[in-house]
């Protein structure tokens, strides 16, 4: 199986990619670093890894970087394309316990991992959606080798050559957030199976920080970070695959959750111009790069 990983860089630190790099260089995996970071610095990876470095020169953001990374590794006939974030964590046996269950490469199909915070110390549950269109947690599966989900994030998961030829490419209007959301959703409107693997377990954080209000878990994301969330949300409930109710929810979720992160965090005034433009350039359908 000729397998590809692509890995969106912007401003990583050496010393958590390098470890990246080289647990999938011990797997022998082709790597692909796809840079975002305005003047680049990790040519050494090339080099030490032999990763393939593709320098953008400027923040094209996520869904542009991992659309020129796919290419590429698609025109260089890669099987499979396992996506990875800079700063993921993962072990020597991850990919052999990630690919297990793909017995078929030429079938359409999305694997995932199961994820580990090890910021916070616990593990994020699965998604299923339920007959009313909202997601639904089932937990973590432990006594399955894999089991069905309806919605993942793109850092850790592998997706087969012919998903892509089905699916398409990722959407780069949100430039970040809601671009894997929106993509799986895509999978899941073919009837593309996603899946999770119990055995794949992979380290991963989200966001700067996040604070527990009993209620809900908050995550500290950066205010521009914020300003994305909240208007692709927006963006996100206009796409013909989401369901209606679970746009609402999102946009909901996105506009309480970034409204509280304005209550608890430093530099209100920076997050709240933020917010309102957020709202403002969602209503209006504003796309790509924050102006």
């Amino acid at each position: 199986m000729k397998i590809f990983s692509v890995i969106v860089c912007y401003n990583p630190e050496i010393a958590n990619l390098s470890n990246l790099c080289r647990v999938l260089s011990i797997n022998e995996i082709s790597i692909i670093l796809v840079d975002n970071t305005e003047v680049s610095y990790i040519e050494d990876m090339t080099t030490s890894f032999g990763a393939e470095l593709i320098n953008l020169n400027e923040n094209l953001g996520i869904a542009k970087a991992q659309n020129i990374g796919i290419t590429h590794a698609l025109k260089n006939n890669a099987e499979l394309v396992v996506f990875f974030d800079q700063d993921s964590v993962i072990e020597n046996d991850f990919i052999a316990n990630l690919i297990k269950p793909l017995t078929n490469i030429y079938t359409p199909m999305v694997v995932s991992p199961v994820f580990f915070d090890e910021k916070q110390g616990f593990r994020f549950p699965s998604y299923r959606l339920n007959k009313f269109g909202l997601l639904k947690k089932i937990g973590v599966v432990d006594n399955a080798e894999m089991y069905d989900v309806d919605m993942i994030i793109s850092s850790g998961s592998a997706v087969t050559k012919t998903t892509f030829d089905t699916v398409g490419l990722m959407n780069e209007d949100y430039f970040i957030d809601f671009v894997d959301t929106e993509w799986i959703l895509r999978c899941r409107a073919k009837k593309i199976p996603v899946k999770v693997i119990s055995s794949a377990i992979m380290k991963h954080s989200i966001g700067d920080k996040s604070i527990n209000l009993k209620f809900m878990r908050v995550f500290i994301h950066s205010p521009v970070r914020s300003y994305y969330k909240v208007r692709n949300s927006f963006l996100f409930f206009k796409c013909k695959d989401v369901p209606l109710m679970l746009g609402l929810k999102e946009i909901t979720s996105a506009l309480v959750h970034n409204f509280l992160t304005i209550i608890v965090a430093e530099n209100r005034w920076e997050y709240l111009k933020n917010y309102f433009q957020a709202i403002k350039d969602g209503l209006v359908g504003t796309t790509g790069k924050k102006i």
